[in-house]
Formats: structure tokens, C-alpha cells, sequence
């Protein structure tokens, strides 16, 4: 039996005995070679083909990683710039004086002499990381009790006591006379005097890994990163991190970086020494550790969790990271409970990829160079029990978001293995409380309907954040995270990426009609309408189905809405660093309307507050279609300078609530109306906009209406005037108002066509000028502030 040479050695951790899931795998079963054939190619097959197997060592043809080329830049990339006048708190709660000589690493030749613009350089880099996780970091628990803790299934799934205290007795790096593990004294448990914490814990970590045999064959292996650039993925930060340690990874969900032969996509932790005297704040290594973890996800998408360790000299600090938010924990004194930490490090770099936190129903296979080239995800359905294997289309997600508190959404493109087609894979985390709906039920429910994303499969609550958050779920603040998966038809891209404005309209007109099939048939409110919630539908797609409605992730039965507590967003003020931070719980703040907004900011039992109805959606799709019309000159052309309005108007999209409602008002409930054509890019035809002047007309009559109301709340002609707007009869009169805007511009449009068939702008297609490389490395100008409205819109859950 040949070898495919093609493929990467990898080892399914069934092999391991229960109870001690690191004990190295017998031969002849283990490694397996996967080609053509699964079956498991004998040691002595794999001996007779050294010479071809030898270059699916990746470490061998891939350039190694090159070091950091400033010894301050590397310290700074390892100490996250640490704050010396803010001594840190170890894990044991102690406060290690400051030592403004630890600055320079030890392990770093002592004659190089940093470049202060390159420190510079690193600590402005560094503080840009810190923005990122900012938010996330405000959504975090912390328990350090005298217990030592570990994860609760790293207690028995790991490996037994039995099995720890052999390798105590044996191991030539533990003193079990003296109680210790090498290089500390006996009478304080502290350092000895000249070692080297990162050397003493390097070689500690290594021999536990080996004993454990996680190292045979390179399927995991501590290398030490200090000095190191580990690069982060551009879209989600900046720059690159150097942590200490990292547990290097082979398997089939782990891939060699772009650059280098390490990176965040082939480790499975990252690991940090608090050298006695750094001074490092507690607060720095908690945010250098957030940085670490929002990589991992970020080059990990399979990951449903993060877990990394800080290492001081007398005890061990955990960190764990999911949807629910951050958690931090003791897991002890190392010399005075050596059985936790080794569990510790076995399980931070366990061949049992549930352990790590990698969802084990997404898998890929490498070619010899350790590059991810086929994947599939495996989907169980609730309703018919059938499991079956979707193929990767692509073996990158199509879209994924960036935090790591919240819904987490990671959307692939597959392809159904009976029809051939492809077909949509959606994993997202859902609260758990009675303001969260599942999305497969609302899907299940609009099933059938025009106009809006269909639902093929569904696995409803597939895992919880609970299962693996251990204590961090007792404090009050801890919020349970529920995971699901949906198998959906594909359609076309989003709004933004229009070729021709005909087909633009029409997308937008029968996303709104299906928009009115959910409200009228189904009874469901989507109330998270904005561009990118709109999808062209599939080619040749009937009237009716040109534009599909999508993430139903918000939408409520209309019977469930009340005022008190439905906005689509919420104010969230979150107090970090000293900085109050105001977040979305979900949505799009530049599409929210007034109503939304006012409720965002005002006091829960504020009786002003109107329940989110279908008119709030409406004044949401005027946004919409008017967001894009002021931004783009044509299809992919961003509009450069925007005009000062519509500037403003972004910038209050990501700024507060309140300057936001403030701009909004301003816009619809001026006693003079504001012109709405005034700022519509050129590009646009007469009846485009002809169509945003009506639709602004009617968003402002609503929404002065809603406006009446609320201040006279309390009175019985304005809870009459409210009933009146949602009864059946003017529902379905708004609805065909607006819908009518549409119809009459493409009659239009059609109508210009036939007059001038080689018109750019009436309608017919166009080249998209898309942005560049170099542009889409360093946009400038509306590009560049689109690009942060959309990630700021990204980061508030």
C-alpha cells in the first residue's frame, strides 16, 4: 500500500484510553496516513518510505518564523508595554514590586540597543490591539479564591492521579524529596537564585508534554515565541503578538501560517511568564492575553473556545474565553499542587480537540505543506434526525464575526451532497433568556414565504457556554450562550455589491414584500433591516424573490413585543479602564430608527417607550436605500469626499446613542424638511430619485406620528392613534405605499431604458470599479470610514 504523500500525518484522538486521553497511541495504529485509503499504514511500511514521507514535515520546507529584529520590540510585543508604576498581582494576589531594569529580556543579547522609533512604533501598535478587545474585555468574571481551580473536565478527562504521581517519582524535573519542581529553593518554593523563570517553566511544560506523549510525531510541541512575530489577522486587529510559549499544533484543524511556520492557525494556547521584578500590571496581561485569544477565533473558526495561561513565579493564572464573555481563574501553586498544573498543561495542549475547544463536526485535510485544502461540517437535523456531511466549498469561512463576546457568527459555503448545489452553513451564539428567540425557530416558521431566507436543516441547541465555562457561571452577571447551526439556500451578494441600479431597486422592493410576508403571515418582525440584511436573490430570480431578507437572529413573534424591554438595542454602559463604554446589545445603529434609538437611551420604566413595530423596520429600509445612494457613485465606486451631511451622519452611527437620535431627528422631524436628493451621489437616475424623495416623505409622517404619540403617551386618543397604525388594513396600506415607490421608479427606469438603450445610468449594467489592493490595505476616505462603521458595528453585541 502506497503513501499519498499529499496528505499530513494526523492521529484521531478515539485512539487515547478513557481517563488519561494524552497517553501516547500503539503502534502499528498510530500516526495514520490518509489518502486514497483510510486505512492505517503499518510502522514498518512508514519506515520503508522515510525518504518520501520526510517532506510532509512542514517544519522542514517552510521558512522558519524570523525573529524579532529589535530586542525592545520584541519585549514590547511580550510585555504588551507594560505599565511600570502599576505593579501586577500575581496569582496568589501578592503585589511583585517594580523593576524598571526587568525591562530588558533576559534571554536577549545585552550589547543590541533598542531603536526608540521601533519601541514607539511596537507600543502604538499595541495600543490599537487594546482597542480592539476593549468591549470584550468589559464582559469579563474573575475568581481568585485560596482553591485552586482548573476546568472541570480536566479533572478526570485528561489524565489520573495515578498516572501523574509516576511521572513524579520518575521524572528528573521534579525533586519528589524535596516537594518541588527544579530550579526552586526549598525553604521559600521561590525561584533559586540565577535561574531563569522562562527556561525553568520551558523545560517543566516540555517534559510534561512528552511524558503525556502529545509530542509524538510533532502533533503538539512548546516553542518558545518570545521573540517571535506571530501575525494577526488584518481584518479583526493590527501587527503581530510574541507571547512566550505556544503550544504549536498539527491536525486537522490547524494550518501553517501565510508567513513563517508559526501563527495563530497552528497552536493550540498561548502561554505567558511573569518574570520575578517585570512590574507587569494585572490589567496588561489580562488584555494581552484577549488579544491572543481573538486570534485564535479569528484564525481558529472552528473554535467554540479559548483557553491560555500566565505563569508568575509562585503560582499559575488560566483564562478562559467564549460567547459569553471572559473568565479568569487561580489554578494554584505549582510546587504545592504540581497535579493541577500538570492538568493544566495537558489539557491546554490536549490531542482531544473538544478539550482545546475546537468544534470537532468542522474538519479539514492539509496538503504537504500543511495547508488547509478540503474541508466538511457535519449538520444533524432536529426535525429528521438525518446527519449529513457538507463539503467546503471553501475552506475559509465567507463571513465570520470578529468579537469574541456574542453571537460569534461564522457563515460557509457548501455544497449539498445529494443535489450538488451549494447551499449556506450558518453557526451563531444565542443568549439564553426569554429576549432571545432561536433563529431556527423563526426560520422554521417563515418557511415557504417570498422574499425571505429559507431554512433546508437545523440543529437548534447544539452545545452551551455553560458546559464548558466552569465556576465563571455562578456569578450574576454570567450570561449562557447557546450554540446552533442552519443549513440555508444561497443567494447573491449583499446591497453594497450592486451591479446596476435596476437591480438594486428591485432587491430592496421585494425584500420589503417579504418583510410583509413575515409580519402578516408568518407574525414575526425581523427588526434588523439594513444593507447588509438584504441579499440579491438567486439568478433568474422571480419577481418576489430578487431581494431576500436574512438574519432573523433578532426577530420576535409580534405577540411577544412589549415596549419595556424590545428595542433592537439596548444601552449597555460598561465600565473598563476607566472608560465608560455604551454598547449594542445587537443591529445596525446606523439603520435604527428614532423610536429604537429613544428607547435605547431612556430609562427602562420610561412609559414614553413604544414597542419596536413594523414601521420602525420601514424607517430602517429608507436608511437603506439611502445610505447607499449618498455613498456610492455606481456600482463598487465609493463616493470621495462624501458631502459633510452624510458624514455626519456616519459618524453618529458610530459614535452614542444620543448623537445618533440627536442626527436623525434632525433629518425627519425638522419643522423645515430637509431635501433628501441634495446629497444623492451623481450616478443615480431621476427616478432613483424621485423614489428616495417619496420614501423620505412617508418615513418622516411615521415617524412624526410615533413622535406625537410618545409625548402624549398617557392620554386615550394617543394609544388610539397607535392601534390604528397596526391594525391589519394599515399595515398593509403602509406596506404597498412604500412598496409602490419601488414599482413606479422601475417602471421608469424600464421606461428610459427603451428611450436610451445605452444609458450608464438607467439602470444597465457596469464594470464595478472595486477598490484596489493597495486601497483595500490602507483605504482612505469614505472607504476607510465605512470600513470602521462596519466593524464597529461588528463589535457591539
Amino acid at each position: 500500500m502506497s503513501i499519498d504523500t499529499s496528505t499530513v500525518l494526523v492521529c484521531d484522538s478515539s485512539e487515547h484510553r478513557d481517563g488519561d486521553q494524552n497517553t501516547p497511541p500503539t503502534l502499528p495504529t498510530s500516526p495514520v496516513a490518509y489518502g486514497n485509503a483510510t486505512d492505517p499504514v503499518s510502522a514498518s511500511k512508514l519506515n520503508e518510505t522515510t525518504a518520501t514521507t520526510a517532506t510532509t514535515d512542514v517544519r522542514l520546507i517552510k521558512e522558519k518564523q524570523p525573529p524579532l529584529g529589535d530586542p525592545l520590540e520584541a519585549e514590547s510585543a511580550t510585555t504588551l508595554c507594560a505599565e511600570l508604576d502599576a505593579p501586577f498581582p500575581n496569582a496568589t494576589g501578592v503585589a511583585v514590586k517594580s523593576d524598571a531594569a526587568s525591562i530588558t529580556n533576559s534571554d536577549e543579547p545585552s550589547d543590541l540597543k533598542a531603536n526608540e522609533d521601533d519601541a514607539a512604533a511596537a507600543k502604538s501598535m499595541i495600543s490599537e490591539q487594546k482597542k480592539w478587545v476593549a468591549r470584550d474585555m468589559a464582559r469579563h468574571g474573575r475568581d481568585y479564591t485560596e482553591e485552586s481551580r482548573i476546568p472541570s473536565e480536566l479533572q478526570n478527562r485528561v489524565t489520573t492521579d495515578v498516572r501523574i504521581q509516576e511521572f513524579l517519582e520518575k521524572s528528573p524535573i521534579y525533586d519528589e524529596a524535596k516537594q518541588l519542581w527544579v530550579g526552586f529553593e526549598e525553604a521559600s518554593q521561590l525561584l533559586a537564585e540565577g535561574a531563569n523563570l522562562r527556561e525553568v517553566m520551558f523545560n517543566i511544560i516540555t517534559a510534561i508534554l512528552e511524558e503525556w506523549g502529545v509530542t509524538l510525531y510533532g502533533r503538539r510541541k512548546l516553542r518558545k515565541a518570545h521573540n517571535l512575530k506571530l501575525f494577526h489577522e488584518t481584518k479583526f486587529s493590527c501587527g503581530y503578538s510574541s507571547p512566550d510559549f505556544v503550544i504549536e499544533a498539527r491536525g486537522p484543524s490547524f494550518q501553517l501560517p501565510e508567513q513563517g511556520d508559526l501563527g495563530f492557525s497552528n497552536i493550540t494556547t498561548c502561554i505567558t511568564v511573569d518574570s520575578p521584578g517585570s512590574g507587569t500590571c494585572f490589567k496588561d496581561i489580562f488584555e494581552r492575553h484577549a488579544v491572543f485569544a481573538r486570534q485564535i477565533f479569528a484564525h481558529q473558526p472552528n473554535r467554540r473556545f479559548v483557553r491560555t495561561c500566565c505563569i508568575d513565579q509562585e503560582g499559575t493564572a488560566w483564562y478562559h474565553f467564549d460567547r459569553s464573555g471572559l473568565y479568569e481563574n487561580f489554578a494554584g501553586f505549582y510546587n504545592e499542587d504540581p497535579h493541577n498544573f500538570i492538568r493544566l498543561i495537558l489539557g491546554l495542549g490536549s490531542l482531544d480537540e473538544g478539550i482545546i475547544g475546537l468544534d470537532t463536526s468542522i474538519r479539514w485535510r492539509l496538503d504537504r505543506e500543511g495547508r488547509k485544502v478540503t474541508g466538511t461540517v457535519t449538520v444533524v437535523d432536529d426535525e429528521t434526525k438525518i446527519s449529513k456531511k457538507y463539503k467546503m466549498a471553501c475552506v475559509e469561512p465567507m463571513f465570520r464575526k470578529s468579537s469574541i463576546y456574542g453571537a460569534g457568527t461564522v457563515v460557509w459555503v457548501v455544497e449539498d451532497p445529494e443535489s450538488g448545489e451549494e447551499v449556506l452553513i450558518k453557526d451563531y451564539w444565542r443568549g439564553d433568556g426569554e429576549e432571545w428567540v432561536s433563529e431556527c425557530r423563526n426560520l422554521r416558521t417563515a418557511r415557504g414565504l417570498d422574499g425571505v431566507v429559507q431554512m433546508i436543516f437545523c440543529e437548534e441547541d447544539r452545545c452551551q457556554t455553560k458546559d464548558f465555562a466552569g465556576y465563571w457561571v455562578y456569578d450574576s452577571q454570567y450570561v449562557n450562550f447557546i450554540h446552533s447551526r442552519m443549513v440555508m439556500e444561497k443567494y447573491g451578494d449583499h446591497l453594497f455589491n450592486f451591479s446596476s441600479e435596476k437591480q438594486l431597486l428591485c432587491a430592496v422592493r421585494d425584500a420589503i414584500a417579504g418583510h410583509r410576508n413575515l409580519v402578516t403571515k408568518a407574525g414575526i418582525l425581523q427588526r434588523d433591516v439594513a444593507w447588509r440584511n438584504i441579499l440579491f436573490g438567486k439568478s433568474e430570480a422571480k419577481p418576489g424573490n430578487r431581494g431576500i431578507l436574512i438574519d432573523l437572529d433578532l426577530a420576535l413573534p409580534i405577540s411577544s413585543i412589549k415596549p419595556v424591554c424590545t428595542a433592537v438595542v439596548r444601552m449597555v454602559r460598561l465600565e473598563y479602564n476607566s472608560i465608560r463604554l455604551t454598547s449594542l446589545r445587537k443591529g445596525h445603529p446606523q439603520f435604527c430608527s428614532i423610536a429604537t434609538l429613544f428607547n435605547a437611551i431612556s430609562h427602562s420604566r420610561d412609559r414614553r417607550r413604544l414597542p419596536h413595530d413594523y414601521l420602525d423596520d420601514l424607517e430602517a429600509g429608507f436608511y437603506t436605500i439611502a445610505t447607499i445612494m449618498y455613498e456610492l457613485d455606481g456600482p463598487g465606486i465609493y463616493l470621495d469626499p462624501l458631502p459633510e451631511f452624510v458624514i455626519q451622519w456616519l459618524d453618529s452611527a458610530i459614535g452614542l446613542f444620543v448623537e445618533n437620535l440627536h442626527f436623525k431627528r434632525k433629518f425627519l422631524l425638522s419643522e423645515e424638511s430637509i431635501d433628501p436628493k441634495e446629497y444623492i451621489a451623481p450616478f443615480w437616475s431621476e427616478a432613483s430619485r424621485n423614489l428616495l424623495e417619496k420614501y423620505y416623505i412617508f418615513t418622516r409622517e411615521m415617524a412624526q406620528v410615533k413622535e406625537d404619540i410618545r409625548r402624549d403617551c398617557e392620554s386615550e386618543e394617543a394609544r388610539e392613534k397607535l392601534q390604528v397604525l397596526l391594525v391589519e388594513p394599515a399595515v398593509w396600506q403602509n406596506y404597498d405605499r412604500v412598496m409602490n415607490f419601488f414599482d413606479v421608479a422601475l417602471m421608469e427606469l424600464d421606461r428610459a431604458q427603451e428611450e436610451r438603450p445605452n444609458s450608464t445610468t438607467q439602470g444597465t449594467k457596469r464594470k464595478a470599479a472595486y477598490a484596489t489592493v493597495e486601497d483595500q490595505l490602507a483605504p482612505q476616505g469614505n472607504r476607510a470610514r465605512r470600513l470602521k462603521l462596519e466593524s464597529s458595528g461588528e463589535e457591539v453585541i
